[in-house]
């Protein structure tokens, strides 16, 4: 019996014709705009670019097409040492198939054409048409590299799957990690072995398993009585922990110290229901400088007005719209348009009415011997020495508010 010696196979060094076409697509894709940008600066586009390109995000994206065109030639060698000598070279070539793989060659080249036709007297191309062209190269890349990608798995299968397994060979697969996890949370018995928990009352043809409690309920009902013994110690016995009702209380006084603290910051925010009557010293002269600026021509320089003033007397206890400062507040912002008192609040904020009404408040009793005389009611704070809050939607008064002393 004489044996026949295999003769080696030269390992195919020739690279074949879509490596070939694919090296001249990218030399004219990307080579091609560079010269193009470098000749001549770029000319100004007719219309707002959608984001901002500059030569970095360029490069960028030239390196990651290089980076694609190494992985597809790495590729493009494997697939031809496992598929034999030009074999998916071929099948690109034949046939219509040439004009597919020229027709990206052409788009690039009509495109840079295009982009030249497009400047006119000044040739070149922007930096973020640049990056377009760059763009569309990386995808047109990323498809040909997944092709690739689909071609060498289907060629693995086909290899991996030739391969005979031994007669009778059976190849076994235990449980996966998700089934032993859920056996052990929940000790459930085999289809196998249901026989032995199988009860032996039956109801309408319905049989019961006697079952095992599953264990993380288990568990979980004995961490349920381990919480209560210590919630117990802890709030009952050595009273660490306050109890509900304490709890409840602390919070509920927390929570309105917040709001407190909160309605402190929002000065621009106060109405006739919340304002309260400041005498701190900034506020009674931003106060005074408002008064002078709008107020004097109607009330006078001191607020006392006078024979001829239109206004009333601002600094006796005497009121026609009611006194203090929540009335007063209000007076000022909704104005009695019949009377020429207009309403402030259109030209003034909310903390400066606050500021004004309690300037106006600071001047009780400072009138001088020509004061006009008074004017409406007696006013007599109340208990909470704020005013009776009026209703803010109604309409301003026509007569004097009768106050009861």
């Amino acid at each position: 019996m004489t044996s026949t010696a295999l003769k080696p196979v030269p390992m195919r060094t020739d690279r074949s014709f879509p490596a070939r076409a694919l090296a001249l697509l990218l030399t004219v894709v990307l080579v091609a705009p560079l010269f193009a940008q470098a000749a001549s600066p770029a000319p100004a586009t007719s219309g707002e670019p959608l984001f901002r390109v500059d030569n970095a995000l360029n490069y960028s994206m030239i390196g990651l097409a290089l980076v694609q065109v190494i992985f597809i030639l790495s590729l493009a060698g494997i697939i031809r040492t496992m598929g034999g000598p030009a074999v998916w070279a071929k099948s690109f070539t034949q046939g219509k198939s040439r004009a597919a793989v020229l027709l990206p060659l052409l788009f690039a080249l009509s495109h840079a054409a295009n982009a030249q036709a497009y400047t006119g007297n000044e040739p070149g191309m922007s930096n973020y048409d640049l990056f377009w062209v760059l763009f569309v190269a990386n995808v047109f890349l990323f498809g040909i590299l997944a092709a690739q990608i689909v071609m060498l798995r289907s060629m693995i299968k086909a290899v991996v799957g030739a391969v005979s397994e031994p007669a009778g060979s059976v190849i076994s697969t235990g449980p996966t990690w998700v089934d032993r996890l859920l056996k052990r949370l929940t000790r459930q018995v085999e289809i196998e072995k249901e026989q032995d928990v199988l009860m032996h009352h039956e109801y309408d043809g319905i049989r019961e398993l006697d079952n095992v409690l599953p264990p993380w309920w288990v568990w979980l009902f004995y961490g349920s009585i381990a919480w209560s013994v210590v919630y117990l110690v802890n709030v009952h016995v050595i009273k660490i922990w306050p109890d509900q009702k304490t709890e409840y209380v602390n919070e509920m006084a927390q929570a309105e110290a917040d709001v407190t603290a909160y309605k402190a910051t929002l000065t621009n925010t106060v109405d006739e229901n919340t304002v309260t009557a400041s005498t701190e010293p900034d506020v009674l002269a931003a106060g005074k400088a408002t008064f002078t600026q709008f107020c004097t021509a109607c009330h006078g320089p001191h607020g006392a007005g006078s024979e001829t003033s239109v206004g009333p007397n601002l600094t006796d206890p005497y009121w026609i719209h009611g006194g203090g400062i929540k009335n007063v507040f209000h007076t000022i912002t909704y104005g009695v348009t019949e009377k020429g008192m207009i309403s402030w609040k259109a030209q003034l904020q909310p903390a400066e009415i606050r500021a004004v009404a309690s300037y106006i408040l600071s001047l009780k009793g400072t009138g001088p011997a020509d004061q006009k005389p008074p004017q409406g009611d007696l006013w007599t704070e109340p208990a909470d020495s704020t005013g009776t809050a009026p209703d803010s939607t109604a309409a301003p008064a026509d007569s004097a508010r009768l106050v009861t002393n």
